[in-house]
């Protein structure tokens, strides 16, 4: 079994004022290279929390969360920040696109923290489009494109490192039915085609219904 997410007992702990709040209370969850996971749950369950532990945006109070085989939670900032830049891709409910910058320099920005050459960036970017279905917008800025579209383009940005791991949370939040419906159609795609490793976050059943897998949170506890 290729295991790429394995969390053991993970803890997170907020303090609130003068209070604490266990937002994750001794989670265990497994996922398999190449598998699609929905971890589902209501608000306040632990989702987004379990999601960012995953993705080295946290650190964890308790317990531990191995990405292929290195434990994030012992590692330095500098190890985390190559996690998240070389092994993870972000995908937001909020597309988190540059106004200023085109589609395919949008997809092409995470390249450049890692060294590529320009003209290698954006044929990587232009063929990422191209695959979402967006080779006739290369050149549109984020606010001449629709919700769907800008969506495709944080998809297509969130694989542009070739990462092993997609995280998308509630990544149809702001999209209509039928556009998330497509969007979610085609991280099914990325995944089967590419064996892409995919965790979603969301409190939608339709979206969930895409995955090969659902993980049910409450109370920051996987329900078994």
């Amino acid at each position: 079994m290729d295991v790429v997410v394995r969390a053991v007992d993970l803890a997170r702990r907020f303090k609130m004022g003068n209070a604490f709040v266990d937002a994750l209370r001794g989670v265990d969850l497994s996922i398999e290279r190449g598998e699609f996971v929905a971890l589902v749950g209501p608000s306040g369950s632990g989702k987004s929390t379990v999601l960012n532990l995953i993705g080295g945006l946290d650190r964890p109070t308790g317990g531990e969360v191995w990405i292929d085989g290195v434990e994030l939670g012992a590692t330095d900032e500098r190890t985390l920040t190559r996690h998240r830049r070389e092994h993870v891709g972000f995908v937001f409910q909020t597309f988190n696109l540059l106004p200023r910058l085109t589609a395919v320099e949008n997809v092409a920005l995470p390249l450049m923290f890692s060294g590529v050459p320009r003209r290698e960036r954006l044929d990587r970017a232009r063929t990422l489009l191209e695959n979402v279905g967006l080779g006739q917008r290369l050149t549109h800025r984020p606010g001449q494109l629709s919700g769907g579209e800008q969506q495709r383009v944080a998809i297509a940005r969130a694989l542009v490192g070739h990462p092993a791991l997609l995280l998308a949370d509630e990544p149809t939040g702001n999209l209509d039915t039928t556009t998330g419906a497509e969007i979610m159609a085609l991280l099914k795609n990325l995944n089967q085609e590419r064996q892409l490793t995919v965790l979603v976050v969301t409190h939608d059943p339709e979206v969930a219904s895409f995955a090969d897998r659902i993980v049910t949170l409450r109370d920051g506890r996987v329900q078994t």
